[in-house]
């Protein structure tokens, strides 16, 4: 078994979570490679039941007819409440990757089947790809998001079979050959395959959120279909099926799953093709098992490699949850009482340029430097001022704050030692020296420019070792994942 250390942890769970605080990357450096890959993969295994009582006591969805508490913010609240609290912190890590993947947005879609829509991707998150696949494509969010409801027999509607295949499976172009996936024609078979497709919505049911699927066969054609050179009467499961098990769609998986968790792809690179292969020969060794595929990545050699060290920009929700749950800071997400209740994270997370249940089109958010401009930028800092000046006299008050005794507990006795404390905390942060010494005279300079002794006081914690916080999440290591 590989060993894993402080820092190989926390790179660990800063990708396949949102980071967290040292005590929890010193238990998982005691684990190894594999046995820390494991042990937050098998998340099915951990107890949640801290984050349930939470959930169960501040929020109320049990009938989503009531706006005031079921609505957009109230979803957000949830699902950020959710990514802070949780003790498997990849579960939540992974939902939202197929929430990109499988972009739909409630600015189309409603609310309630945003919800459940999020919450078979929670469950099926590691099932085997063609499971979640067709899940998706059965769940009323999709099939309202891509027109799935009109598509019907004599007036085909196009837009779920080209999604389907250009931005859930294969691609347009392989990525390793650069070969066209499919033609046109396909795109017009596939249509007819998934006609007559749609849900039962009934308002009288007991459980609100139950939308079952069903063929409606006055609209689905039952004619043959000639779709990749094959013809026969294909249904909508059958292209599920036979696209899922595309040379294609493993290698497409492969490429996003190392955009999101481990580094850019170049398929110009002969390398980064060959890696590609690799990992899309466990897709189908695993038979297409999502789990297996993650695990290999997450245990390799190449999500190790230096070139994947902060090789990646922090998406909005990791710069905020990470921060969170990194410094300890606490997040009291209130209670279902719009008076009682704070939004604040969700907020916060839109306004660095990610709504959840919100995505900005089919394509999801775009990644990297889709996340970095100069308003979004400036958002970040204003999110580090925030966050650390953030002090309440009230535990139990809505809301989010660092507490004085956390930031006291990482300030050490001297300069040098709480700059390097600190910026363990936040990542490790791979500094320069002279970011480093700019830092420690931070720390010894007064308000007035002149030099100070730094001492371990209550006044100096609260005011400069806070200002240092707000520094080290402004520095552009901090950005990067």
């Amino acid at each position: 078994m590989a060993s894993l250390n402080f820092d190989e942890a926390a790179h660990l769970l800063r990708r396949m979570g949102f980071g967290g605080p040292p005590e929890e990357l010193e238990f998982l450096t005691t684990l190894g490679r594999e046995g820390a890959v494991d042990a937050l993969i098998n998340y099915t295994q951990t107890d949640n039941s801290a984050l349930d009582d939470l959930i169960a006591q501040s929020f109320d969805f049990s009938n989503p007819d009531i706006f005031e508490r079921f609505n957009r913010g109230e979803l957000q609240r949830w699902w950020m409440t959710r990514m802070v609290y949780s003790k498997r912190p990849f579960e939540e890590k992974m939902t939202l990757f197929w929430h990109n993947h499988f972009a739909t947005a409630a600015n189309k879609v409603d609310d309630r089947f945003m919800f459940v829509q999020n919450l078979k991707l929670r469950a099926q998150a590691l099932d085997r790809f063609d499971n979640l696949l067709l899940t998706v494509s059965q769940d009323p969010a999709m099939l309202i998001w891509l027109d799935g409801i009109v598509n019907v027999r004599g007036k085909p509607n196009e837009n779920f079979a080209r999604e389907l295949q250009e931005l859930f499976t294969m691609g347009i172009k392989d990525v390793v050959t650069g070969e066209a996936n499919y033609t046109e024609q396909d795109v017009q078979e596939i249509a007819r395959a998934f006609t007559g497709w749609k849900f039962f919505f009934n308002r009288g049911t007991r459980d609100p959120f139950n939308y079952p699927f069903l063929v409606n066969p006055a609209e689905h054609d039952e004619l043959p279909k000639t779709v990749y050179g094959q013809t026969a009467n294909f249904t909508g499961q059958d292209i599920i099926s036979i696209v899922s098990n595309k040379r294609a769609t493993g290698r497409f998986l492969v490429y996003k799953f190392f955009n999101f968790f481990v580094y850019p792809l170049d398929t110009a690179n002969a390398a980064d093709r060959s890696t590609i292969e690799k990992f899309a020969d466990v897709y189908f060794a695993s038979n297409h098992s999502i789990k297996e595929l993650a695990r290999a990545i997450f245990v390799s050699d190449e999500f190790f490699s230096e070139r994947a060290r902060f090789a990646l920009v922090k998406t909005p929700v990791e710069l905020v949850v990470g921060a969170v749950r990194m410094l300890g800071a606490r997040y009291n997400p209130g209670d279902y009482n719009p008076r009682t209740s704070s939004n604040i994270l969700a907020q916060i997370v839109s306004f660095l340029g990610q709504e959840l249940f919100n995505p900005p089109d089919v394509a999801g958010w775009r990644l990297q430097l889709g996340w970095i401009n100069t308003s979004w930028l400036l958002n970040r800092y204003t999110f580090a001022d925030f966050l650390t000046i953030s002090r309440t006299a009230d535990l139990n008050a809505p809301g989010v704050w660092i507490p004085h005794d956390q930031i006291k507990r990482y300030t050490k006795a001297n300069v040098k030692k709480t700059v390097r404390n600190f910026l363990s905390v936040l990542g490790p942060l791979p500094v320069d020296a002279s970011v480093n010494l700019a830092l420690r005279n931070y720390l010894q300079t007064g308000d007035d420019g002149n030099p100070v002794t730094f001492v371990k006081d209550d006044l100096t914690v609260d005011k400069k070792v806070r200002g240092l916080v707000h520094l080290m999440m402004s520095l552009s290591e901090f950005q990067l994942n």
